[in-house]
């Protein structure tokens, strides 16, 4: 499979990642995500101190192909925006699970379970997307 899945973070079917350290969780968008949506042309992300809520969006990726949403699977405020995207559009992509980063949040409940997918869920899913496509 030629997409890299870090072991250590959670998916969501809508393709965006979670790291989750102690009561802090960064958000990303997965590289297959990151494939599909085309040459990134903006970004939108919400601003420190905003709270989001499990299943919002909470800012959007402009591309050449699409406009696209990003949802949060977790509830928390954002305690951080990964600004250096907005000088940089082709960090995510480049390096969407260390430096391509989009929010931090600090926790506000309990980590979900029933939404989140471990690594092999989630290339089980990617998998099964990819044969129905053929």
């Amino acid at each position: 499979m030629p997409y890299t899945l870090p072991k250590d973070l959670k998916y969501t079917p809508t393709h965006e990642w979670v790291r989750v350290k102690g009561r802090t969780a960064i958000i990303g968008l997965t590289e297959l995500a990151l494939e599909g949506l085309g040459k990134i042309i903006d970004l939108s992300l919400p601003d420190k101190g905003d709270e989001l809520l499990t299943g919002m969006a909470f800012g959007d990726v402009e591309t050449t192909n699409a406009l696209h949403e990003i949802m949060t699977p977790i509830e928390g405020e954002v305690v951080e925006v990964n600004n250096a995207l907005y000088k940089d559009l082709d960090l995510i992509t480049r390096d969407p699970y260390i430096r391509g980063w989009l929010v931090k949040l600090r926790l506000t409940s309990p980590l979900p379970q029933d939404n989140l997918l471990s690594a092999d869920e989630y290339e089980a899913q990617i998998f099964k997307i990819k044969r129905e496509l053929k």
